[in-house]
């Protein structure tokens, strides 16, 4: 078993660690907290409750491995970026607030640093920023637009830094490269040793982790799974994009598939094509995401697109299918000179997407029962906030980051809507920015109007 999570993804394969599965949980047990998933968002959780009051009977099960999903296996960035921040901002009773979440979230960043060197956890952390590239002009004109947005907000060059197109090459030589922005609160990151890491240490702190354990059904906050039960006080699900398929959040989340590919490590020649040995965390502004990174043994991990399946189903990829050769080729487009490289890794993963397309943090004080999600993307640095803010809600304490606008959003009972018009509506927003993407690279005149329709349909 252990060989076949190796196959996962490249972070699985080079983390050093034997991945064997802990014990499954067995009979009936009581605790305190009951936590299902052991990615970054459990995790997190039990970490920060154990910092609150030790004494607490923490006990967290997994239907697989600590880090088998999104958590051990996305692009590695570890950044200050919260997807759907952008609505709160905008609404003046909201504003003050929004801006308190973004800058808690710029704090993360550095917590996260911060407790790995504390731990002991050789994460690879290196907090060089990402770059945010605009290759073509209508790119350029929205990076344009972001900046003058963010800047109204009250945030500056220690934030995030214009980079002029002459000077981007001192960062990365990325092709066409016009301009950047350089977003300061983002470290690059292997995952899946921050992830095997963190599960270590809540044990050490007397937090009972259970893997190979998928929880059937939750009643009057008993989690039973098929060999075992925990009955307790309080319940978190943390399972984000794979927990589609259970009771509780069934339409809540859906499960959008990413894409990546890791190269072999790069030759000297290589890295120069690059243009920088630093490990900087990369992606341009295409309607459909890209994102890269430079890893610790010098390899490009990239990646892109994706889908969703219909009935919010998970599913593994095939290494050698055909799909993976658009991932690559989007890399290449990056940087030229690397055609013929050779790639080592390929792999998918599912994250969790919200029917407000925004993450939230919600706990129901009369039920006891929480759950945090939707991060689309952009949870290794979200879910350590949204870990440590379940852990104030749990505990009943008025924090600053209880007070934010994620936290038991107007919409956060909100489902996405049945098959087939789910499947319908998330395909068909693909396709817009697949045509978006394909008519702004032509500089066609039908870009604006793909712009059009996607603001309006899915603003």
């Amino acid at each position: 078993m252990s060989r076949e999570y190796r196959q996962l993804s490249f972070w699985h394969a080079s983390v050093p660690d034997t991945l064997k599965p802990r014990p499954a949980l067995q009979g009936t047990h009581r605790a305190d907290v009951a936590i299902v998933g052991a990615g970054y968002p459990g995790l997190w959780t039990a970490w920060y409750l154990k910092q609150i009051d030790p004494s607490l009977d923490i006990t967290v099960v997994e239907s697989q491995l600590a880090g088998f999903g999104a958590s051990g296996r996305n692009g590695g960035w570890c950044s200050a970026y919260l997807s759907g921040i952008e609505h709160w901002l905008e609404q003046p009773a909201k504003k003050e607030s929004a801006v308190r979440l973004q800058r808690l979230m710029f704090e993360t960043v550095g917590e996260i640093g911060d407790f790995a060197r504390q731990q002991g956890i050789d994460c690879h952390f290196e907090s060089s920023g990402a770059l945010e590239v605009a290759v073509i002009p209508a790119q350029l004109q929205r990076l344009r637009e972001e900046l003058d947005h963010l800047r109204g907000f009250g945030f500056d060059d220690s934030d995030y830094e214009w980079i002029d197109g002459n000077r981007v090459h001192d960062f990365l030589r990325v092709e066409n490269a016009a301009a950047a922005i350089h977003m300061k609160h983002c470290a690059a990151i292997h995952p899946c040793r921050l992830v095997r890491g963190l599960a270590l240490a809540v044990e050490r702190q007397g937090v009972h982790v259970h893997e190979l354990s998928p929880v059937l059904r939750i009643e009057d906050n008993e989690v039973h799974t098929a060999q075992g039960t925990v009955k307790a006080q309080s319940v978190i699900l943390a399972t984000e994009g794979y927990g589609a398929g259970m009771q509780h959040s069934a339409r809540r989340l859906v499960p959008v598939h990413s894409m990546m590919v890791a190269t072999e490590p790069l030759s000297p020649e290589q890295l120069e094509c690059v243009g920088s040995h630093k490990r900087y965390c990369f992606g341009n502004l295409d309607h459909l995401v890209t994102y890269g990174q430079l890893t610790a043994d010098q390899r490009l991990a990239f990646g892109c697109r994706g889908g969703y399946h219909f009935g919010s189903a998970v599913r593994s990829f095939d290494p050698a299918a055909s799909r993976f050769d658009i991932v690559r080729d989007t890399l290449k487009k990056f940087f030229p000179g690397l055609e013929g490289v050779r790639f080592s890794h390929a792999w998918g993963g599912a994250m969790g997407v919200t029917r407000s397309v925004r993450p939230v943090v919600s706990f129901d004080i009369e039920r006891q029962q929480g759950w945090a999600g939707g991060y689309f993307g952009n949870g290794v640095g979200a879910s350590h906030l949204a870990g440590k803010t379940l852990a104030d809600l749990v505990m009943g304490r008025d924090t600053e980051r209880t007070r934010t606008p994620w936290v038991n959003p107007e919409d956060a009972s909100r489902r996405w809507e049945p098959e087939p018009l789910r499947w319908l509506g998330i395909h068909s927003r693909a396709l817009l920015m697949q045509l978006a993407d394909r008519a702004e690279y032509g500089n066609r005149r039908s870009a604006a109007v793909y712009r059009k329709i996607l603001g309006a349909l899915y603003p």
